[in-house]
């Protein structure tokens, strides 16, 4: 996504052209970049999915242990409608045949969108062919963008449905970050630099972090949250946290800033919540899925046992890649480990624009740059986040982390950034301001500025 350069990996466990087993329990994902063959006007974007331009096919081989009825899911985007552009999906003799309708969604129309199919497809046991075309196209209009084809037994759908009710009652109540409002996130890392352009080491950096001056800084912008990343590109950890020590050795500190920064911050009643890169972490592509989901639920685990009721909710980025990585991942395993020290705690999978990889967390990732259409009733009504609680993650300047010592002006007005959340917040939303910050832990006078003015606006 967009923090670690993510978006750009190619090389994956699955490559192209290896046999994709379909699991008779629980859904099964073909993506569009693991198909080993694609044909006609279809080519890979940089945001891992495909886009069809015209007349195209692209092809599966899959593993099927039951034979039976599936049902479909199309993850796609589709902006305009057409007069006869249609997707056929066939295995054998089976086919599917779908009409392309536009897909709604927080960016509108053209939003990613996960649709139900109407029909079945019927799959033999064995190896064989899944096939996606696009037979002809309306001259001159776009096609689609295409994630992925999600199938569904028909037989395990009781099973599966009860999986998601259950992640459902689960969920721990988020209504404490829309009555927040806003708050603010920090990508203060090993990359960021100080004012002069000089950097120190990151041990040094976390050893003379200004506390004091950061929280008086965030308390005058009124923000009611702060978001912390904790590792990002690099994985280090501004805290003595032994199973992220154990994983990645001298990456992290002796100076716990994570608990300091959760009791100044709780003396002005400002909550904290921290970032995560789950592929850094957790050794994405460098490790099986079994260790993958160890590494993970082990520093997870006892991350919120050291720091309990201090941290309110978790942001974890990089899920959506994660999970076509590592398609057996047990979310309700991860979920666990999450509320270890405190079942209140919330979190967001990180999914970008596309579709929620799991019901099991309680917040919308809203990784969005920029303001997008707002929440129904506190939730995401269609398209990438359905359902879960609305909180939209805007970046103040034209980037996440603050690597040069020049900061450009601000992206918002007082004005447009107030309204905004004032909207948000009517309709049960939160917004999150990415707000670029020195290696001392300050932060541009412009965006100071500006935050200063919402807080004028808002917490009247």
């Amino acid at each position: 996504m967009i923090f670690a350069g993510i978006r750009w990996l190619t090389a994956t466990a699955q490559q192209p052209g290896t046999l994709i087993p379909v699991k008779t329990n629980k859904v099964s994902y073909l993506y569009g970049t693991r198909a080993p063959i694609t044909e006609g006007s279809a080519a890979r974007q940089n945001g891992d999915f495909i886009k069809f331009t015209g007349p195209a096919r692209i092809e599966w081989t899959i593993q099927v242990t039951a034979a039976g009825a599936y049902e479909v899911r199309l993850c796609h985007a589709v902006k305009y409608a057409t007069n006869g552009n249609r997707v056929t999906i066939a295995s054998g003799n089976s086919t599917i045949n779908y009409k392309l309708l536009p897909t709604q969604g927080v960016w509108g129309t053209g939003s990613f969108e996960r649709i139900l199919l109407k029909d079945t497809l019927t799959l033999k046991a064995g190896n064989q062919q899944i096939i996606l075309t696009i037979p002809w196209t309306a001259k001159g209009d776009p096609v689609m963008d295409f994630r992925c084809l999600e199938l569904i037994p028909v037989a395990a759908r009781l099973s599966i449905e009860a999986d998601q009710m259950e992640a459902l009652r689960s969920r721990a109540n988020s209504d404490w970050l829309a009555k927040a409002g806003y708050g603010l996130m920090f990508h203060w890392t090993s990359q960021s630099v100080n004012k002069d352009g000089t950097q120190k080491s990151y041990t040094d950096a976390v050893d003379d972090f200004d506390l004091k001056a950061f929280v008086k800084m965030v308390k005058s912008t009124g923000a009611e949250y702060v978001l912390f990343t904790i590792g990002h590109a690099e994985p280090y950890c501004p805290a003595p946290v032994k199973s992220w020590e154990k994983y990645h050795p001298g990456h992290t500190t002796k100076r716990d800033l994570i608990a300091e920064m959760a009791d100044a911050l709780n003396t002005e009643s400002i909550k904290l919540m921290c970032y995560f890169p789950t592929h850094v972490v957790a050794k994405y592509q460098k490790v099986t899925e079994k260790e993958f989901s160890e590494i993970n639920n082990e520093v997870i685990t006892e991350f919120g046992q050291r720091y309990g009721k201090k941290v309110v909710g978790y942001w974890f980025d990089g899920w959506y890649q994660c999970f076509e990585e590592y398609p057996n991942v047990s979310f309700p395993d991860f979920f666990k480990a999450c509320k270890a020290g405190n079942p209140d705690r919330i979190i967001a999978l990180n999914s970008w624009i596309y579709p929620a990889i799991s019901e099991w967390q309680e917040f919308w990732a809203g990784e969005t740059a920029s303001p997008v259409e707002l929440p129904k009733s506190g939730t995401v009504e269609r398209g990438p986040g359905k359902g879960l609680r609305y909180q939209s993650l805007i970046i103040m300047e034209p980037y996440w982390v603050q690597e040069k010592p020049e900061i450009p002006d601000p992206r918002f007005s007082v004005e447009e950034l107030s309204e905004y959340i004032k909207e948000c917040m009517q309709q049960g939303g939160a917004v999150t301001i990415n707000i670029g910050i020195y290696q001392d832990g300050s932060i541009g006078k412009k965006a100071l500025k500006v935050m200063q003015g919402v807080k004028a606006q808002i917490r009247k």
